[in-house]
């Protein structure tokens, strides 16, 4: 059997299961702990900036404070 938490591939025969999750995916949903959970690599995610396009509605005078916003969140992000 597999653990039911989408994309991980821990198997029964592999380790300990609490039900149908495995030890990692069951410590992270019941104390938030990392612990090679991919419950918590499921929850992390590719930063995807503005495009060209995306900047082209705005007046130029706000392009430049966008763009700094932009690249804070992606330093807070990351």
């Amino acid at each position: 059997m597999k653990c039911i938490v989408k994309d991980c591939i821990n198997q029964t025969h592999e380790g300990l299961f609490i039900g149908e999750l495995c030890a990692p995916c069951h410590e992270f949903l019941t104390t938030g702990n990392r612990v090679y959970s991919q419950v918590y690599k499921n929850t992390q995610r590719q930063w995807v900036g503005l495009t060209d396009i995306d900047y082209a509605g705005l007046p130029l005078e706000q392009v430049g404070l966008v763009r700094w916003a932009e690249a804070k969140l992606r330093s807070k992000n990351s």
